[in-house]
């Protein structure tokens, strides 16, 4: 191994203090130092349904008839009894997921997966080893020890037909021989280089962990195939494909030095420190580049003395040449084709304000180089390419401009005149063939008195256009009303986000009151997008993220004013895979702001100070800009971002900004003026490039952050909440300081917000619901669904109208309010500050039980004791995180 130690080698291997240790540890690393031989059970009921994965294909039994009868007669039963439980291998979170073995798909399905985690010698393999005692030769098993010793009949039963398989056929256990050239290094070189460096420890990138590299560990040297597997793509979503610089991959940049600790670097700040950073000798700063690797043999040098960050940069080419033999992208010499902008008069408005007609708007398209010595961006030739549209400058406005995945189409918002809607039109990334956008607009331009606008677009890997849209709900029933409404914050028409699928269905994915806009894509194919939370006493501007498929309407960042400011708009994520957003006040003029880069692996952030000699506190958020005013970030191949800027600006209140097109180094804060008009504003610029293909997100219940999924063709929505005292901590601050769990709370009344009436224009016309506070005016329209009792353990389980707005207020056991203490954030009654809903179809856990909370959502959100030491790992999520006492009882209907 090659783990990194900040305080050099303070134990040789030959000592007597390594020995104690190494003893220690093979006894089962207890406090006592007695070994604990108790046996696990297997926890939960089997379930059916076989499994899929890419590189199963049905039928695998009949090739092998002989194994798979005996796997039939004698293994499945002792998988069953020991191993299928729902909350053990019963699992699709576990690699070797288990069905009950009912029909011959799931014995198939069972016979192949457990194959897959076999090898010759059959009794090194992690199918036989897991289970076994680690007293006894077994290894680590998150499930404990199932089997006392190698002499348990039911162990024995499933070595000898192991050791049969493999001895008898092979060629069941051989590799497949089609498998890609970046998959087979990854396997070789690059899941060893993982091990050496230390990031399969459990505190760090196992299975139990909370965050996207959630690695499957290995069985003292072997791997399962589907482990591998299961590696080799959730390592390569890190890597940045697109990228020319391997360097703006998340899984390399994470272990180079981060700009915070070496000016300029552009590693990301990483708990568990800058492990690829191997080049420093003689207490010199030397950060990692590819150059270091010259004289290295990459692909079949020793491990041992190739450093990792050469091998990792090594399956970077790997992958991106592949990738660019598919044509996903384009070559080097063709990173970036073009820019492409909107040019318009300045005093644009600020992103709420879509409905006012601003004209004089063009569609601008230069060519574009990069500089293979510098990175440096420049543009040539631009010029209009609207008039193909059938618009004419001096009287089109736009909103919103997006480029495809494979950079051969543009989208974009555009409307002729103030009578006329907001309307999707595409055309190639060289600027011919503009049209509208088929099949997507409403059926009317105008109801219920409001335009319906279709802007801000944003494409998928697959093809899906996902839109903002005035055009009301596509199911009446859940408001009552049908068509578009207007905002409780402001009366302005309000915007939800919507998608086209690619075979041209246009579905609703949101259903809040107030402006939802601005969405993009993530690299896994979620969306992110700007949320507007008003309620009695609080405005915020907010990130949200969601699947595709409508599920995990999810907090992003900026949840409070904590954060150091109201407005967080135009979010967009990276090649490394951060964030970037504009952050304003909420009187900010024309969408301007400061341009904030925030490290997704670390969480929420503060402005306010934390306490002196707090040493354990990151900061999630660097701040690249710092005055002037700034707008439409958009990433780069090089890793810098495409921004609209006026750096002369003293205050963001002013307006009137005259933005020009600007390069920013996140890393070093550099800025490069690099096109305009002056006297213009010039936004909302992307960069003409293709990208990599990538898989469309999609609800599952193994996904720990998101626990949900979709059951197609149902109305409501159905949530289970773990432990509501405990998640009822996060509804109110959002900074690292402890949870203090309130076990007075003994119920949750549920109320729906709906919309101002139909034919309201103003504030005026329904004084009867208007509420004034420090942010001004605003509507409410707040109703009772219904009342949820808690079971004594603080969970829950409810069912409701899907997509209807609620919001949660807490009540102790009797049914009575809860009120906020004195010096709270907020006074009067505990209700929640902003609307939330659940997707019709839903079937949606939250929460953890809160002795599991640290170790899973402790790292970003802080423990509950506030110690920063009390962040660690606790296996039993795997098995025990959604047990409770609402576990498998009946919803409590509400409005139903």
């Amino acid at each position: 191994t090659d783990i990194r130690h900040n305080n050099g080698r303070t134990i040789e291997s030959g000592s007597r203090g390594y020995a104690q240790l190494k003893q220690w540890m093979e006894a089962g690393h207890t406090r006592s130092g007695v070994p604990d031989e108790t046996l696990a059970d297997n926890l939960g009921v089997c379930v059916n349904g076989a499994g899929h994965h890419p590189l199963y294909t049905p039928g695998f039994g009949a090739r092998f008839p002989a194994s798979f009868q005996r796997f039939r007669n004698e293994v499945q039963p002792v998988l069953h009894d020991s191993c299928a439980g729902s909350r053990c291998h019963g699992s699709t979170v576990a690699d070797l997921y288990l069905t009950c073995g009912d029909s011959e798909e799931e014995l198939d399905w069972n016979f192949w997966v457990s194959v897959q985690h076999l090898t010759t010698p059959a009794s090194t393999s992690g199918f036989l080893r897991r289970p076994l005692s680690t007293y006894r030769g077994g290894v680590f098993h998150e499930g404990g020890n199932i089997f006392a010793s190698a002499e348990d009949p039911d162990y024995q039963v499933l070595f000898q037909w192991a050791e049969e398989l493999v001895t008898n056929n092979p060629e069941a256990i051989a590799p497949p021989t089609d498998i890609s050239e970046g998959l087979r290094f990854f396997a070789n070189r690059v899941q060893p280089t993982l091990v050496r460096k230390g990031c399969m420890f459990m505190n760090c990138h196992s299975v139990s962990m909370f965050h996207d590299l959630r690695l499957q560990t290995g069985a003292q040297g072997h791997f399962s195939r589907i482990g591998t597997y299961r590696n080799y793509e959730t390592s390569r979503l890190l890597l940045a494909l697109d990228a020319s610089d391997p360097n703006e991959s998340r899984i390399i940049a994470k272990n180079l030095y981060p700009p915070e600790f070496v000016p300029g670097s552009p590693g990301i700040f990483h708990r568990g420190a800058a492990l690829f950073e191997d080049f420093s000798t003689d207490g010199t700063v030397n950060g990692a580049t590819p150059d270091d690797c010259a004289g290295f043999d990459l692909d079949n040098g020793d491990l041992n003395e190739v450093p990792a960050y050469c091998t990792m940069i090594r399956w970077h080419e790997i992958e991106r040449q592949a990738a660019i033999a598919r044509g996903e992208i384009f070559p080097d010499s063709d990173v970036v084709r073009a820019v492409a902008w909107i040019s318009r008069p300045t005093g644009v408005g600020e992103p709420r304000d879509f409905d006012t007609y601003r004209p004089g708007a063009d569609l601008m398209l230069a060519s574009a180089s990069v500089d293979a010595a510098s990175g440096d961006l420049s543009l040539s030739g631009g010029a209009s390419v609207l008039s193909g549209c059938g618009l004419d400058p001096s009287t089109a406005d736009l909103r919103g401009l997006a480029v495809s995945w494979d950079g051969e189409t543009l989208a974009f918002g555009a409307r002729a005149s103030g009578s006329a809607p907001l309307r999707l039109y595409r055309m190639r990334s060289d600027g011919t063939n503009c049209e509208r956008v088929p099949g997507i607009a409403a059926s009317s331009d105008t109801e219920n008195g409001i335009l319906t606008h279709d802007f801000d677009p944003a494409f998928g890997a697959n093809g899906a256009l996902v839109f903002a849209s005035t055009r009301g709900n596509s199911d009446a029933s859940i408001l009552g009303m049908s068509g578009p409404t207007r905002t409780p914050a402001a009366m302005q028409p309000n915007a939800n986000i919507y998608v086209q699928d690619p075979g041209g269905e246009v579905r609703q994915l949101t259903y809040l009151l107030n402006q939802e806009m601005q969405p993009s894509f993530m690299t896994d194919g979620r969306i992110i997008f700007t949320t507007e939370k008003r309620e009695p006493d609080f405005h915020q501007l907010a990130g949200r993220r969601q699947n595709l498929d409508g599920g995990d309407y999810h907090p992003l960042f900026a949840q409070r004013s904590s954060v150091g400011y109201e407005m967080a708009t135009e979010i967009v994520e990276l090649l490394d895979r951060n964030f970037a957003l504009v952050a304003a006040p909420l009187d900010a003029a024309d969408g301007a702001g400061q341009i904030i880069v925030v490290n997704r692996s670390i969480g929420p952030d503060q402005a306010t100070p934390r306490p002196t000699g707090d040493n354990y506190y990151i900061a999630s958020q660097r701040h690249p800009t710092s005055s002037g005013a700034w707008r439409s970030p958009s990433p780069l191949p090089t890793g810098r971002l495409l921004v609209s800027c006026d750096q002369g600006a003293s205050s963001l209140t002013a307006g009137n900004f005259d933005f020009q097109l600007c390069e920013l180094d996140v890393d070093s804060g550099r800025v490069r003026e690099i096109g305009g008009a002056a006297g213009r504003a010039d936004i909302e610029a992307v960069a003409v490039f293709a990208r990599a293909d990538r898989e469309i997100f999609v609800s599952s219940v193994a996904e720990a952050n998101g626990h949900t999924y979709i059951e197609r063709g149902q109305t409501d929505a159905q949530v289970e909440v773990v432990d509501f005292p405990l998640i009822a901590t996060l509804l109110f601050s959002n900074t690292r300081e402890g949870r203090p769990v309130d076990t007075n709370i003994g119920g949750i009344d549920v109320y729906a917000e709906y919309p101002p009436p139909m034919g309201a224009t103003g504030f005026g016309s329904v004084s009867a619901n208007v509420q004034t506070d420090d942010y001004g005016m605003m509507f409410l329209d707040r109703r009772m669904v219904g009342h949820v009792s808690l079971n004594p353990d603080g969970s829950t389980h409810f069912r409701y109208p899907g997509g209807l707005p609620i919001v949660l207020a807490a009540t102790d056991w009797d049914g009575n309010p809860i009120m906020f203490p004195e010096g709270a954030a907020f006074s009067g009654p505990v209700i929640q500050r902003e609307q939330m809903q659940f997707f019709p179809g839903e079937r949606s856990h939250q929460s953890f039980r809160r002795e599991l909370f640290n170790g899973m959502c402790g790292g970003c959100h802080g423990s509950i004791t506030n110690r920063e030491l009390d962040v660690v790992v606790d296996i039993d999520v795997l098995t025990s995180a959604s047990q409770a006492m609402s576990y498998g009882t009946d919803p409590q209907s509400l409005g139903l």
